[in-house]
């Protein structure tokens, strides 16, 4: 029974610091420094309390290496496996702990110092503020809070990349699966990018869909726009699937995936009050409508059908982004893939034709079969009429 209250006591301390600490916000949560080699740079954070009592809080260190499945992954310096851009022995924190107020900011100074032989390009790191001291994260899941910090030492560099994977296909079950035919949405696109040398990349890219004929699909995307903070702003409706439209860094050694998603058709509606709001079509209400605006002028003979279409789209892949040197880096790829829909046109009505059709058999067989007797039965009557008159004609 001792040892379920402790457990019962502790997790009741982890939800109040957990509690506490949801509170704490830092500014900035990003930055990008220069420093030449032997230089040293100083930089602030701020840290705001915004809860009624106070905290303290934990200062530390780590290393940023990759981004894995939308999450930053650090490590400790000694596990880094490329020291050559390793950043966070050359941090120093003023302040190891702080106390904090409620609502109180407090501006926390550190220092980085490149070293002479620092490694030219950029490093990357992040300052950690966390409820417990560094020890206890060897023991227990810590939620904390970082800033990244990016370090660009200048000096020779080289971009080398490459495209690893460019999928197309379905969530099933919660796992991706490749297809190259869709019945429906939602479709995704899947990209894994690979950055092989000492910068980051921040890839600037889309897809656009083009049908058989040519034609570039429009409405079909979401784009989002934000802070270079990675603080969402707004969002806005394109005629093209974006990728890394949250502007994220792809950092050396790392191959990073993005996932992006066509799932509608995209329409404006404007309402009573003159605004509009964006409306949704799947496949089949999108192409049905293109039918539907021929419906009001049908001839008597025309009708309104529906088939099964399967129908080819080109995934078209563009990246762009630019090097340490302004150098812009294009590239592009395609894939095809299937859209099966029902879709409505617009062809002869089948059973008006069908009726005049039998009027018209029946009219022919009458002129063929059925006229011609009648007429030759009228012939022979009156041939006998005649006959009969000049027979009465000699009796007399």
């Amino acid at each position: 029974m001792k040892l379920v209250k402790n457990i019962l006591l502790f997790i009741i301390f982890l939800s109040i610091s957990f509690t506490s600490y949801a509170s704490v916000s830092i500014s900035p949560l990003k930055l990008e420094i220069t420093i030449n080699p032997w230089e040293k740079v100083s930089k602030i954070v701020k840290v705001t309390n915004n809860d009624t009592s106070a905290i303290t809080l934990y200062t530390s260190t780590e290393d940023f290496i990759a981004w894995k499945a939308g999450s930053p992954t650090f490590v400790k310096p000694e596990d880094q496996t490329h020291p050559e851009l390793s950043l966070a022995n050359w941090v120093k924190i003023e302040d190891k702990n702080i106390t904090l107020a409620a609502w109180e900011t407090r501006e926390i100074k550190f220092t980085i110092t490149v070293p002479k032989d620092g490694e030219p390009g950029w490093h990357y790191g992040a300052i950690f503020f966390s409820p417990w001291a560094p020890s206890w994260a060897q023991i227990a899941v810590v939620q904390r809070i970082w800033a990244l910090v990016l370090i660009d030492v200048p000096g020779k560099v080289k971009i080398d990349w490459d495209l690893k994977t460019f999928k197309i296909g379905q969530t099933i079950d919660k796992n991706f699966v490749e297809k190259s035919s869709f019945k429906k949405f939602p479709i995704y696109f899947e990209t894994s990018f690979q950055n092989k040398w000492n910068i980051h990349i921040k890839p600037k890219w889309k897809i656009e869909l083009i049908d058989e004929n040519g034609k570039i699909l429009e409405k079909i995307g979401k784009e989002v726009i934000s802070s270079k903070d990675w603080v969402y702003i707004w969002e806005k409706m394109v005629n093209y699937i974006p990728i890394n439209d949250w502007d994220w860094n792809v950092l050396p050694n790392e191959t990073r995936d993005f996932k992006s998603v066509w799932e509608w058709f995209w329409y404006t509606v404007l309402q009573n009050d003159w605004t509009k709001i964006v409306k949704f079509k799947n496949l089949t209400e999108y192409y049905a409508e293109k039918a539907a605006e021929n419906q009001a002028y049908l001839m008597f003979w025309e009708q309104v059908h529906t088939r099964t279409v399967n129908k080819k789209i080109t995934a078209k892949f563009y990246i762009s982004f630019k090097s340490k040197n302004l150098e812009k880096k294009e590239f592009t790829d395609s894939k095809n893939f299937f859209v099966t829909y029902e879709e409505k046109y617009i062809w002869i009505n089948y059973y008006l034709i069908s009726w005049l059709s039998i009027i018209l058999i029946i009219i022919i067989l009458y002129f063929i079969l059925i006229a011609p007797k009648s007429k030759n039965k009228k012939e022979e009557e009156m041939r006998k009429k005649i006959m009969e008159e000049m027979k009465k004609n000699q009796e007399k």
